[in-house]
């Protein structure tokens, strides 16, 4: 399964060599000036200082320990790093954008863009992108799309997949059932079937699933041709009969199959971890962190992943999803904070991020496709295989009220996962209150 077996602890003392090494091959940015041109007195001028606001966590580490090679890369540039939780990480940018104190470059997600914009937190990016030669053919086209507002692109890419649709899987646990294992042509019956053989309550399960949130909810619905929301982002899709059908299989893992003990994954992560799981999904961002936890003895079965399962349609789920690093209208140096753009977004930052254990790969073509890449595990050219025209778009309402769409939409379809509520009623209900949030006048 892993054809490549790089600890953290190696990879860190391979990448910030001072010489050699992946890292090292990484190309300069472009816009920086090159010997001998009018450039060449940067150096001597006084440093320009950046703002990196940053979530903290493994995003923040890698960021962080790539920090030398940056300013080596650009002599004149001193970047700063501002770590951020990243629960409170947009309201306190967008208070210290209403204040002005605001910093250079900004992490945004797909569902934030027309906020920022709203809340003057992100500029356009076109006029620094075509001014700097700035290459965008290899990002995946859902992906510019997310990032597009009015026509205007407003953040680069630093890292990107395709939903949730990596289902990591405890081969172990699956074999000593009898169960079957996944496999890239398995069918949403199959994962049920794996679910029932490998189910032991009350501490092992045979699936946890995500029954909220924007990211995990289409990738589901998609698999039976639903959908929470139109591409336009102005009709709730929740009242739709195939939609429908995907929530009642949601349902179902819990309270028919009873293979899931609630639609609320949030330690799933670690439960797997402990071997008390047999199949979850969530995005490829795992692959580096578990072939790491695998390699030092953190994991002590065998462990695998697979593309999402076939629908009764013939669909599989997917959705693009990526952070994106921005600049705010705040910054006094556009052009030098467009440089952080463009280094936490090259192929190189792409592959080895991975490595390090700190989220999915860079949000491009030629990431996912490399060899190196795949040479952790074979689930990213599997993607690309399955789905030839890249992830599918990335829906979100067109009045930018995307924090009280998804939370009116989180709250109600937990009350149908809780049975506080019926299961026809509630999905009727969810289907309302969403359709009321994006109905409202956009948001100031």
């Amino acid at each position: 399964m892993l054809h490549k077996r790089v600890s953290r602890r190696q990879f860190l003392a391979g990448s910030l060599a001072a010489t050699g090494g992946l890292a090292l091959s990484a190309c300069v940015p472009a816009g920086a000036p090159a010997a001998g041109d009018s450039g060449d007195s940067m150096a001597a001028e006084e440093p320009v200082t950046v703002l990196f606001h940053t979530r903290l966590g493994t995003h923040a580490d890698w960021h962080i320990s790539r920090q030398p090679l940056f300013e080596e890369q650009n002599p004149g540039i001193n970047l700063e790093i501002d770590e951020l939780p990243g629960n409170e990480m947009y309201p306190k940018i967008y208070a210290l954008s209403a204040s002005g104190t605001v910093g250079d470059v900004v992490w945004t997600y797909l569902n934030n863009p027309p906020e920022h914009k709203a809340k003057g937190v992100l500029i356009p990016l076109d006029d620094i992108v075509a001014a700097k030669d700035f290459d965008l053919s290899n990002f995946w086209d859902s992906l510019l799309a997310a990032l597009t507002l009015d026509g205007e692109l407003h953040a680069i890419p630093n890292h990107g997949h395709y939903g949730t649709t990596a289902y990591y899987h405890n081969k172990t646990l699956i074999e000593e059932s009898g169960g079957e294992q996944p496999h890239p042509d398995w069918t949403t019956d199959d994962y049920v079937a794996m679910g029932k053989a490998v189910t032991d309550p009350p501490e092992v399960w045979g699936i946890r699933s995500f029954g909220t949130g924007q990211e995990h909810v289409p990738s589901y619905l998609r698999m039976f041709g639903g959908d929470a929301i139109n591409e336009e982002g102005t009709m709730s899709l929740l009242g739709e009969e195939e939609t429908i059908v995907g929530l009642r299989w949601l349902y179902d893992l819990q309270h028919t199959h009873m293979v899931d003990p609630c639609q609320c994954g949030d330690e799933a992560v670690n439960n797997f971890v402990a071997g008390k799981v047999g199949s979850f999904n969530t995005t490829t961002g795992l692959i580096g962190r578990y072939t790491n936890m695998k390699n030092e003895g953190d994991i002590e079965f065998e462990w695998d992943a697979v593309v999402g399962p076939v629908g009764p349609t013939g669909l599989r789920g997917s959705q693009v999803s990526a952070a994106a690093f921005g600049i705010t209208g705040n910054s006094k140096h556009p052009s030098e904070a467009f440089q952080v753009l463009d280094f936490y977004s090259t192929k190189e930052d792409g592959i080895e991020h991975v490595f390090f254990g700190a989220g999915s790969p860079g949000g491009r073509k030629d990431v996912w496709e490399s060899d190196e890449l795949n040479s952790i595990h074979p689930i990213f050219r599997q993607h690309q295989q399955i789905y030839p025209e890249g992830p599918r778009k990335w829906h979100r309402p067109a009045n930018a009220r995307t924090s009280e769409f998804v939370d009116t939409m989180n709250n109600n379809l937990q009350a149908i996962w809780t049975q506080a509520v019926e299961f026809e009623e509630g999905v009727e209900q969810t289907h309302l209150l969403v359709q009321e949030v994006l109905d409202k006048e956009p948001l100031a």
